[in-house]
């Protein structure tokens, strides 16, 4: 079975009174789960109580916590969402919390470095830390990898020039949204005002083989060097939109690794964001049953 690195954030969302698990590589490593892929994860949570609930939810979805590293002196990550009338979130980030202090052992880092995967996924909000971006530094140099997945996931506050910019000079695939576009046009000074253009530049720049850019109700653009491919939004009715572009990205990475196929990946990745909108909290599969992968259709009209 191909094989799936995660580097990043486990948290909890605070919704409405309410916590349910959250941040994007650990919501990402529960769908996958979800439909019997079992990625490696990494990441730290305080020695606390939802740190252990967080264990106990990895251990009980058969998802190792061989790389969820414990900090003694720091809480695990929680964030307070709140929603606006259309399901919309903003979140009030907390820090420093655990995930900001993800240091791996020589043997943790020796053991990663003699496997190979064929995804390495990351974001940029845990590398707004000296500690945690420089095992993530360690961890691209050293392990061994076919594409590296970089879910831009730009917050205020949270992120630098020098990050974005590191980060993209690594990058096989970029996901990111029609306003995080934006976000990077004036982190860089830019003059381009169309969407094509930004799109150009970054080609130009980087590395990069494939931007993926999500648009909401709208859909989603596939960029590759060679030309791009617009996908139809589905219509839901939303309840709300916290981990939705988590499931864009678990369902396109599960597809793609099945097949091979952009565009057919990026449907499913629609399709599963799109009922992750529909009900409240990242990972509605953990409470519900969901049909497999490669025909699910998640209660959406077809």
């Amino acid at each position: 079975m191909p094989r799936t690195l995660l580097y990043g954030l486990v948290l909890f969302d605070l919704i409405e009174g309410e916590k349910y698990i959250g941040g994007p590589a650990i919501n990402i490593a529960l769908h996958m789960a979800c439909q019997g892929y079992f990625p490696t994860l990494v990441s730290c949570v305080g020695n606390d109580e939802l740190g252990g609930i967080a264990k106990q939810l990895l251990e009980k979805n058969k998802i190792s916590t061989k790389y969820l590293v414990e900090d003694q002196e720091h809480e695990t990550g929680w964030v307070k969402v709140c929603l606006d009338r259309d399901g919309n979130p903003s979140f009030e980030i907390v820090k420093p919390v655990a995930y900001d202090y993800i240091k791996l052992s020589a043997e943790q880092l020796a053991s990663l470095s003699q496997e190979a995967f064929d995804i390495f996924y990351f974001g940029t909000v845990v590398q707004r830390n000296k500690t945690s971006q420089k095992t993530l530094q360690k961890l691209i140099l050293n392990v061994t990898k076919k594409e590296v997945f970089f879910d831009i996931n730009l917050r205020t506050g949270h992120y630098s020039k020098d990050i974005v910019d590191f980060s993209l000079e690594h990058t096989d695939i970029l996901k990111l949204n029609d306003e995080e576009l934006i976000q990077v046009k004036e982190l860089f000074g830019l003059n381009s005002r169309k969407d094509e253009q930004l799109i150009t530049w970054l080609f130009n720049r980087y590395k990069i083989r494939t931007i993926l850019m999500t648009r909401g109700e709208k859909g989603v653009s596939v960029f590759t060097r060679d030309g791009s491919k617009d996908i139809e939004g589905i219509k839901v009715k939303v309840k709300d939109t916290v981990g939705s572009g988590d499931a864009f990205s678990a369902g396109f990475i599960m597809e793609y690794l099945s097949c091979g196929d952009l565009i057919r990946a990026a449907v499913k990745g629609n399709e599963l964001g799109a009922y992750v909108a529909t009900k409240t909290g990242a990972v509605p599969e953990l409470d519900e049953k969901s049909p497999t992968l490669l025909n699910y259709k998640f209660g959406l009209e077809n």
